[in-house]
């Protein structure tokens, strides 16, 4: 069984899991055939009439990451021909762009078995991977020269040992984003140093999904409660406060889709099994979005009389981004540009991309207060981020956890798969809040430390919750 920490890692990474594995498909007669090269974040991508292939590439190697038949192409992707030599690709909220090259770097090619799992080998694309498109290492305060210096000449006699130094020099980052996943032997081997939970916190605290139960019952008369999130929650909890303040329980941005997945599933197995359900059909997205979006209409509907409208995103870890920004949608009154991103590529930046949101058929325009939490993180932070823009929202917790890059995957020489924060997210004045999380209006000092979190608001609940009480007060003003 794996631990909340590395179920966090693991949602973050749902978006990718489902999106990189790229697709492609024949425009307006002009083949795709051939060597395609991605602005920024050290891809490759090569396509014949039998097969896709995509290579990982640094200054140093050129590695294939994934290969599939032509023919399964189209349930995965949307590309747009530009011209012969250039591509777009959506994914997501993003578009990437590529252009044609002649031929693959072959002389950064690996392919010889007995070299790819050598692990100085290993520990050098490691090391030139996060050298290139890792753009956060002052703001992390780490010489990345300096990582580089101190372990280049260790004596890697086994993975086991490579996998070590790994995790010093990740845990040194504190960015759970990145993180690197060994062969299945050397994750078990290291599962007790791995676990970072507090020993017995559970047998006398709740868990965060307990947490958030006790607080909608407290505070809502007929609570309405839909679907499962990773961590045991209900996926969306809400209902009518005393004070005639709609409240709003979101603990994901992921699971919207009407899927069979088995009830008896949880966590990781839960997640897996989503997962594959979706990862089959090419209209995911699509089903997620109209998900998210039928459940806010419906109680926007029912909130239409309210003073006010809370939307608790505190225990809310992950998912996917255009869910949160769907969510946003139906809070705004007119087409917002919410915020930008741009990708490191060596020692400059790809192009910013901005990212504007038009209102939902359906919105609530009167004031509305997110609730915000350390352990508020990558997607629900997207929302945040974007929410610096509605003037009828404000802030009240503490700063979120400070995670916002999609998360970039790539492949050791080993096979083992690294995955990093390689984007710049930025708010309308070119702010970034990576490793700082966005800090709320009304501050409340919620600890940093998951346990020590839900300790703080299960200890004062007993007098209310300090955020909910707070948005009382404010509207009684």
């Amino acid at each position: 069984m794996k631990n909340n920490s590395e179920m966090k890692i693991v949602l973050c990474l749902t978006g990718l899991l489902l999106n990189f594995h790229l697709a492609f498909t024949q425009i307006d007669g002009q083949s795709l055939n051939g060597i395609w090269e991605m602005d920024g974040y050290g891809k490759i991508i090569e396509i014949s009439d039998r097969e896709v292939s995509t290579y990982d590439v640094t200054k140093i190697s050129c590695l294939l990451n994934y290969k599939t038949p032509r023919n399964n192409i189209k349930q995965l992707g949307k590309f747009e021909l530009i011209n012969p030599n250039s591509l777009n690709l959506k994914l997501g909220i993003t578009e990437y762009h590529l252009h044609r090259i002649k031929e693959l770097p072959k002389q950064k090619l690996i392919s010889d078995s007995i070299r790819l799992k050598k692990p100085k080998l290993n520990f050098d694309v490691f090391w030139h991977t996060l050298n290139d498109n890792y753009p956060f290492f002052e703001r992390r305060k780490t010489n990345w020269q300096e990582v580089y210096d101190s372990f280049k000449n260790e004596n890697y006699t086994n993975d086991k040992d490579l996998f070590k130094v790994f995790r010093k020099i990740i845990e040194q980052l504190g960015d759970e984003h990145t993180a690197v996943i060994a062969s299945e032997d050397i994750m078990e081997d290291n599962q007790d140093t791995l676990d970072v939970q507090v020993e017995d916190s559970g047998s006398e605290h709740p868990s965060m999904a307990d947490l958030g139960e006790r607080i909608l019952n407290i505070y809502v008369k007929e609570p309405v409660k839909y679907g499962r999130s990773l961590n045991g929650h209900r996926l969306i909890n809400y209902g009518l406060t005393r004070n005639n303040v709609g409240y709003v329980q979101l603990n994901n941005m992921i699971f919207f889709g009407d899927y069979k997945v088995s009830d008896s599933l949880s966590g990781y197995d839960y997640l897996f099994a989503y997962l594959k359900e979706s990862g089959s059909n090419p209209n995911y997205q699509e089903d997620e979005v109209k998900g998210i979006s039928q459940f806010l209409d419906s109680i926007i509907q029912k909130f239409k009389d309210t003073d006010a409208m809370i939307l608790d995103l505190r225990f809310n870890t992950g998912g996917y981004d255009f869910v949160a920004l769907e969510v946003l949608r139906h809070f705004i009154e007119e087409e917002t540009t919410v915020f930008s991103k741009k990708a490191k590529k060596y020692d400059a930046f790809t192009e910013k991309q901005f990212f504007t949101i038009k209102p939902s058929n359906n919105t609530y325009q009167k004031p509305v207060f997110l609730l915000t939490s350390h352990q508020t993180s990558s997607a629900p932070e997207i929302l945040v981020l974007s929410s610096m823009s509605i003037k009828n929202i404000q802030r009240i917790g503490s700063n979120t956890k400070g995670i916002f890059s999609d998360v970039l995957e790539k492949k050791l020489p080993n096979g083992w798969d690294l995955y990093l924060s390689n984007e710049i997210y930025e708010d309308n004045e070119g702010n970034c809040y990576e490793g700082i999380g966005v800090s709320p209006d009304i501050e409340i000092n919620y600890p940093v430390e998951e346990n020590l979190f839900i300790q703080d608001i299960e200890t004062k609940l007993k007098n209310g919750d300090d955020a909910i009480e707070t948005v009382f007060k404010l509207i009684k003003a």
